[in-house]
């Protein structure tokens, strides 16, 4: 996948993670693992002082911008009116996001695809089974490279794939699935670790979703 066709007009990568609350403050643990790969990182900024979202910048490399809601729990969806707030203002600022990433339980998705943005070029569903929503998400980016698991989604997994496509965007350069996931299989070599990684399909291993687009 080109650098270039994930970049705006101002030659930076724009991403959007949605989080989610949940009783079982899965998805607020979730959230704060996610963080630990950026705060006190003397590549990153993060600025955590909207109430909803918090924006975090590259400041060594190139530009690279995410958006994370907060993973709010209470009466009325607040995590949904946060998502809903952050979607209007990266509309208001003309921010574009070409990579999208779910992280929550399987049963959060729709409520991810419903705000999916067409301009994704990478879709990451890190929740369980992800892989069964193949084409809800073409229909919408009917060009993006997917990740997804067939079975369980986990945090172990999510993250270093985050890592690895951040690492990416900051040094400028194009994404090789291929050489990515060798890599990425290095870290995962035995026991559960290694079965759930194994769940997750690339992009260029994913049979269903060259199907659905041919």
């Amino acid at each position: 996948l080109s650098k270039d066709s994930l970049i705006d007009d101002s030659g930076r990568v724009v991403q959007q993670v949605f989080f989610y609350g949940d009783e079982d403050r899965d998805g607020q643990n979730s959230f704060v693992n996610f963080m630990s790969m950026f705060r006190n990182r003397s590549e990153w900024k993060v600025d955590d002082r909207n109430p909803n979202w918090v924006t975090i910048t590259s400041v060594k490399g190139k530009p690279v911008s995410i958006y994370a809601n907060r993973p709010l729990f209470g009466e009325d969806d607040p995590d949904a009116k946060a998502q809903t707030k952050l979607v209007e203002y990266l509309d208001g600022k003309n921010l574009k996001p070409t990579i999208v990433i779910h992280r929550g339980h399987s049963y959060h998705l729709p409520s991810t695809l419903e705000k999916l943005s067409p301009s994704a070029r990478i879709v990451v569903l890190g929740s369980c089974g992800g892989y069964n929503n193949l084409n809800e998400v073409l229909t919408i980016c009917k060009d993006a490279h997917i990740i997804s698991s067939k079975q369980v989604g986990t945090k172990t997994v999510n993250e270093p794939i985050l890592q690895a496509i951040n690492t990416q965007m900051v040094a400028g350069k194009d994404i090789d699935w291929i050489t990515m996931w060798k890599e990425l299989s290095g870290k995962f070599t035995s026991g559960d670790a290694k079965e759930k990684f194994d769940d997750y399909i690339p992009p260029y291993k994913n049979l269903g979703a060259k199907f659905l687009k041919g």
